[in-house]
């Protein structure tokens, strides 16, 4: 016996929809990332309709900068130096200097982190940039993400709800982080990060990731990998 009742009938379509388990997607129907991927000759200034042999780059922010980082023809420092522009001061300058710059970028604390981030925001698939740069802070911590598990929605989170009350202390700046990257409050300033009294070492090379997926997106995730692969 056949499991839709109005087979054959024109309501058999609406039966199926009603059927299929919320979110499901049929096997061939999911999505597919392109073979294509940039190359350093594919992304030479040259190609840029704002090059010029005869004058220097007019815009303030280079238009191809994520393509650039996916062909590896861009160092994490330059990309940081872009992504704080105007915000760099001399003691983060220093704390970069010693603690992200001679080293490859370690995204994720660990593969629990990386595979939570992932599920979850596959889940909230709507979720903006930013806010998904927020998850991956959220979810890095188990301390922080059973507390804000149940606050998150397909448009952020409900942060007035969440209950920091014993959360550890060196956790902390992780979270506030997390909330000024999706509200673009200043819960947690440059001379905040520049302090090794208030931010940890391991918390400073999270936040500065996730300023840097904030506003590049996953292609920031191409310099976890080993040094020397990204040109300058």
């Amino acid at each position: 016996m056949t499991r839709y009742f109005m087979r054959d009938t024109p309501l058999f379509h609406l039966e199926q929809q009603m059927m299929t388990p919320p979110n499901f997607k049929p096997r061939g129907h999911g999505l597919r990332r392109p073979a294509f991927r940039y190359q350093a000759k594919d992304v030479d200034c040259q190609y840029c309709t704002n090059y010029s042999q005869e004058n220097l780059c007019p815009l303030c922010e280079c238009i191809c900068l994520g393509e650039r980082i996916e062909a590896g023809t861009l160092s994490l420092e330059k990309v940081i130096q872009d992504c704080l522009r105007g915000k760099l001061r001399m003691r983060l300058w220093k704390r970069l200097a010693q603690e992200i710059y001679p080293y490859p970028l370690r995204s994720f604390r660990s593969d629990e982190h990386r595979n939570r981030w992932m599920h979850w925001r596959t889940r909230y698939r709507r979720l903006s940039q930013r806010n998904q740069a927020a998850l991956f802070l959220l979810t890095a911590y188990d301390d922080i993400w059973r507390r804000v598990i149940w606050k998150v929605e397909d448009d952020g989170f409900d942060f007035d709800s969440v209950q920091l009350a014993g959360i550890v202390p060196e956790l902390y700046s992780v979270y506030q982080a997390a909330k000024s990257i999706s509200t673009g409050s200043q819960n947690i300033t440059i001379a905040d990060l520049a302090s090794r009294e208030l931010v940890t070492d391991e918390a400073f090379q999270l936040i500065i990731c996730a300023l840097l997926l904030a506003k590049y997106g996953d292609v920031i995730l191409n310099f976890d990998r080993k040094k020397g692969d990204a040109i300058c």
